[in-house]
């Protein structure tokens, strides 16, 4: 059995669409993957801008505590 499909609290079945409808759903599912696989990425992005901000300030700080 297919996993059934919720538009707007109703529910279908996969099978049960047209080619148009399952071209919908695929870009749907493409496009969510996508962004999901994006919000990783910034996730990333994020934590080591945050690192290297962090290691720049140490580094200064240890600089003016050697002077």
């Amino acid at each position: 059995m297919s996993d059934m499909i919720t538009i707007d609290g109703k529910e279908y079945k996969p099978e049960d669409l047209d080619e148009t409808q399952k071209y919908y759903l695929m870009q749907i599912n493409m496009t969510q993957q996508e962004a999901d696989n994006i919000k990783v990425k910034l996730d990333q992005m994020t934590a080591s801008n945050m690192f290297f901000k962090d290691q720049l300030a140490k580094s200064l700080i240890k600089e003016e505590d050697e002077k």
